[in-house]
């Protein structure tokens, strides 16, 4: 009997801690062939060290178009293209980073907001937009 407990207790720590490791991983996931962070810090440090403008995404679990931006605009080659080489992009999640979606007065998700290296709001692009629409939203800002 006693056996058959402690097997019992190492599987579910077993399968506790897989759980975790992979939450910790998917916390950290952002677009597949997009260089991005969900690291606040190491994001506005390699702006300003890069002298690239900040590209922040603010998005949520369980928001439709969030998923449709990432899936659609952020993944289309040509935004990937522009963004990769000319920004530093990261993402927050409004849930979790409650003082930074404070700070860019940001309620609803999806909100891309531009920042300069100084750290400027240069502008936003609201909702969820194709990947054309996108990028002439981006080079009006």
């Amino acid at each position: 009997m006693r056996k058959i407990t402690y097997l019992a207790l190492a599987i579910i720590l077993t399968l506790t801690l897989t759980m975790a490791v992979s939450a910790v991983g998917q916390e950290n996931q952002t677009v597949q062939g997009l260089n991005a962070t969900r690291d606040i810090g190491l994001a506005f440090n390699e702006s300003q060290s890069q002298n690239k403008t900040l590209l922040i995404i603010f998005d949520q679990e369980s928001c439709v178009y969030c998923d449709m931006l990432e899936e659609n605009t952020l993944s289309d080659v040509n935004v990937q293209k522009e963004l990769n080489e000319n920004y530093v992009v990261l993402f927050v999640d409004i849930n979790k980073d409650y003082d930074v979606a404070e700070k860019y007065q940001v309620f609803g998700t999806p909100i891309v907001h531009v920042v300069s290296p100084e750290g400027k709001d240069l502008g936003k692009i609201e909702g969820y937009v194709e990947s054309d629409e996108f990028l002439s939203e981006l080079k009006g800002i």
